[in-house]
């Protein structure tokens, strides 16, 4: 219907369709049934829940940059420990090789062992090997530049590095270039390795665009300050610094001192659905709400005109049901752009997932899956379950979900992934309890090797056998200090790996060991069908209709080439 045009400011229309309209609408005040308030409330109500869920999807999305910039700082931060090792290992072995080489050969063979790391765009623009004989220090040989570090504070400092435990680090200063120092000194033979390393005049060093930097603007401190006297390198302008907004920091052992990392995200680290999300439930939200409000402007009005008041009553109860039904099919596909949109193809393997929403209120849960193609032959899979519902549990599924995708990309085999893992979450203040299933397969041989963090133990079907896998269930991830166990089988040819959320057995009121019989008992008749076929046997035989938990599921078919 056709809204009618506004009036004319100051001109009063003289229609006696006008005046019969103010009649009622003088009626609908006294008797408290305006349309126009009706509108408002309905409006009202939807720009609540639109300000809820576009407020929900920000946080997910900010609670998910947050868990994707702490990963990438820590990967950034491990490759900076491995710099560290590099740039000691030519200490490390100049002064291990004085054991063995005669003291007359001490200077030439010095001279060869750190001759492919002294230089001009090298770990070292100067070293030196010196050896303690009584209270001073002597020369022994030297290669590479004049060292920054003045003579009459070399003596002090490489005496310093026999007294500690490893090597010892500190910065020299020489006019407006800034050199790193490094001592390492073997106390039994009484050697003592020298190095200096000099650091851009502006600080500045360029990121490749495939290294663990590459998606984060960093600055790296000497010790625990970042302060602008304590900077070593970063790769934006000085000026630019400190790093503010969303950041990271992380320690790094350095010798007998700390460097401490700074990152900052370059562009936006999670998925564009994601950055885009809050913007989409916004508009729709305001569509919906602008729907809503004429909706129940002309409902109330068709409920005067025809004074049905129960039956206008009961629509607008209907549209609202029917907002709340868009609101949760919202929260459903959030959730939804925060699992695989689809499965790696994995040669030798099929596979099939499902992921079923609860049928009760419109809150989200935290089930999920993943699988992972390694390398050529090897994939991981994670099947996890985040306690509750609501956004604080999908915030928690989306840090469990890329924090075990990290460590499992990382190499972490199933069992240390867990640990690690645990060791990012506390349920005392999480307030939820998180469990997962990692594997790690090879598509090759069929070998498989499984962990669990408290998940229920996945059913391997046979033709013509199905049992469940004797995993060791470890603590749910944050329960405390946890040792995880891993077990390793091989798949026989055909056979079907199925994992599941406890959504899929668990009944109120009947142990857990009820439901999982039930499961296996269920797919004994199906144990040769395709795996989407199984998935949706399963499902349509064992899922509730009012369940309220959601529902998760991972198969995997091992069907090698012959």
């Amino acid at each position: 219907m056709r809204a009618p045009a506004p009036d004319r400011p100051g001109v009063e229309p003289r229609s006696p369709r006008r005046t019969e309209q103010r009649a009622l609408d003088s009626s609908d005040d006294n008797r408290g049934r305006n349309p126009r308030r009706a509108a408002a409330l309905i409006a009202a109500a939807c720009l609540v829940l639109t300000a809820t869920g576009t407020w929900a999807a920000a946080r997910v999305d900010h609670s998910s940059e947050d868990r994707l910039l702490q990963v990438q700082t820590r990967q950034a931060a491990a490759v900076l420990s491995t710099a560290i090792l590099l740039i000691q290992q030519p200490l490390s072995t100049a002064l291990d090789a004085q054991q063995v080489v005669s003291r007359s050969d001490q200077g030439p063979a010095f001279g060869q062992l750190m001759a492919g790391s002294v230089g001009p765009d090298r770990v070292f623009s100067s070293a030196s090997l010196w050896h303690r004989s009584g209270s001073g220090l002597t020369r022994m040989a030297s290669v590479g530049a004049r060292p920054a570090l003045p003579a009459s504070s070399t003596q002090a400092y490489l005496a310093k590095a026999f007294t500690a435990k490893t090597f010892t680090v500190r910065s020299v200063k020489k006019g407006d270039r800034l050199f790193v120092a490094y001592a390492l000194a073997s106390p039994t033979t009484g050697y003592v390795v020298y190095g200096e390393r000099a650091l851009p005049a502006s600080r500045r060093a360029p990121v490749d665009k495939d290294s663990a930097f590459a998606d984060v603007h960093y600055a790296i401190y000497f010790g625990r300050t970042p302060t602008a006297a304590n900077l070593s390198t970063t790769d934006v302008r000085p000026g630019s610094l400190p790093l503010d907004g969303q950041t990271a920091s992380v320690t790094i052992p350095f010798g007998d001192s700390e460097l401490t990392l700074v990152t900052q995200p370059r562009r936006h680290l999670g998925s564009t659905l994601g950055q885009r999300l809050p913007l989409i439930v916004l508009l729709v939200g305001l569509l919906l709400s602008l729907v809503a409000a004429r909706s129940g402007f002309q409902l109330v009005r068709r409920r005067q005109e025809a004074e049905a008041d129960t039956a206008t009553i009961t629509g607008l109860y209907e549209r609202v049901d029917s907002l709340y039904g868009e609101q949760r099919d919202l929260f459903v596909r959030l959730q939804r752009a925060l699992l695989p949109h689809v499965n790696p193809d994995v040669p030798n393997l099929e596979i099939a997932s499902r992921y079923v929403a609860g049928t009760q209120g419109i809150d989200i849960g935290g089930d999920w899956y993943s699988i992972i193609g390694l390398d050529e032959d090897q994939f991981a899979f994670v099947v996890g379950d985040v306690s509750g519902r609501g956004v604080d549990a999908v915030a928690v599924m989306a840090h469990a979900r890329f924090t075990a995708r990290a460590y499992l990309l990382d190499g972490d085999p199933p069992a240390v992934a867990l640990e690690k893992c645990s060791r990012q979450f506390d349920i005392s203040t999480d307030g939820h309890i998180t469990t997962a299933l990692v594997g790690i397969g090879n598509a090759r041989t069929g070998e498989m090797t499984v962990a669990s963090a408290g998940h229920p133990t996945p059913l391997l079907i046979s033709p013509g056998a199905r049992e469940f896998v004797q995993v060791k269930p470890g603590l749910p991830l944050g329960a405390g200090a946890a040792t995880y166990h891993s077990t390793r089988f091989t798949m026989t040819p055909g056979s079907t790996l199925f994992c599941f959320t406890d959504g899929l057995v668990e009944r109120r009121g009947e142990g857990i060991d009820t439901g999982l019989q039930r499961l296996a008992d269920t797919m004994t008749p199906v144990s040769g069908s395709p795996v989407e076929e199984m998935v949706d046997h399963a499902l349509q035989k064992l899922r509730s209709p009012n369940a309220s938990d959601d529902i998760a599921i991972l198969a995997i078919r091992w069907e090698p080439e012959r």
